[in-house]
């Protein structure tokens, strides 16, 4: 008999908030690199998020596993068999990305420009990997829907990359910035980020097939079609394409991050 694993509602944001981490960090970087003075906000805003959702991810896996020492181990002992040593280790390594990026946005010395430019680079491989490793680490394990769920890391990595999209919007829009040109090019992308993982999402069902009945037609159906497929998904792209309606630029973001969260709280739950 298989056994199931204790994980909870810790877990579930610590995916949700390491996907919006790296997917983030993605945007500030690909701004930083080849955008202009008007992203700066965006580079900033990016950077500045990516870490704070780091150190939150970095609180919930010590409340996950009980007690700091036992973090500090899978810290100190490094093992590449397992997989949540290899997620501790890689969430630390993003974090020193994170923070350096964020130091050097915050700086206002543009002298240092390519220097951040150039480590932003190489923190976008950590980033992705952040997002995307919890599906990988799901698909990995041989408890049925998990096991057979071969595109779930790349289904988390595309909704990583519309969550970061989607948070950093928020930001902006909170901060009076939703005018400027660097938010609008946040809402572009991000919409075909949503494009993206709507077609993942539906190779992910197809792929699955009738192994995807605990999410399409079991207990977590009506909040996977409802909450995922329909507000998550569909709805905010709806609304981002109809731009002409008078609903303020910031409903479709919110939308986005609940969807996010939605999907990696069924997706956990079918084995909770």
């Amino acid at each position: 008999m298989l056994k199931t694993p204790d994980w909870h509602l810790l877990i579930v944001w610590y995916f949700f908030l390491g996907g919006i981490a790296g997917g983030a960090y993605f945007v500030a970087a690909i701004a930083d690199n080849f955008g202009g003075s008007r992203d700066r906000n965006v580079v900033r805003t990016g950077y500045v998020l990516s870490l704070l959702m780091i150190a939150v991810c970095g609180m919930l896996l010590i409340l996950d596993l009980g007690t700091p020492s036992r973090f500090l181990n899978m810290v100190m002992h490094f093992k590449f068999w397992d997989p949540m040593s290899i997620g501790a280790w890689m969430l630390g390594v993003f974090g020193l990305f994170a923070f350096v990026s964020s130091a050097l946005s915050l700086s206002g010395d543009e002298g240092r420009a390519p220097l951040r430019r150039k480590i932003s680079l190489v923190g976008i491989v950590f980033g992705f990997f952040l997002a995307g490793y919890t599906g990988v680490l799901l698909s990995a394990t041989a408890l049925p829907f998990w096991s057979d769920a071969r595109l779930m890391g790349a289904l988390f990595l595309a909704s990583g990359a519309s969550t970061g999209m989607a948070a950093i919007s928020l930001l902006l829009y909170l901060s009076g910035d939703s005018a400027g040109e660097g938010f609008k090019k946040v809402k572009r992308a991000d919409r075909f980020a949503i494009m993206i993982e709507i077609v993942l999402l539906a190779l992910f069902l197809v792929l699955l097939g009738s192994a995807a009945a605990p999410l399409t037609t079991g207990a977590f159906a009506p909040l996977f079609w409802g909450g995922l497929v329909v507000v998550g998904l569909l709805v905010p792209l709806v609304l981002d394409l109809l731009g002409g309606l008078r609903i303020p630029a910031v409903v479709p973001a919110i939308l986005v991050l609940v969807g996010g969260f939605v999907l990696r709280y069924v997706v956990v739950m079918t084995h909770a």
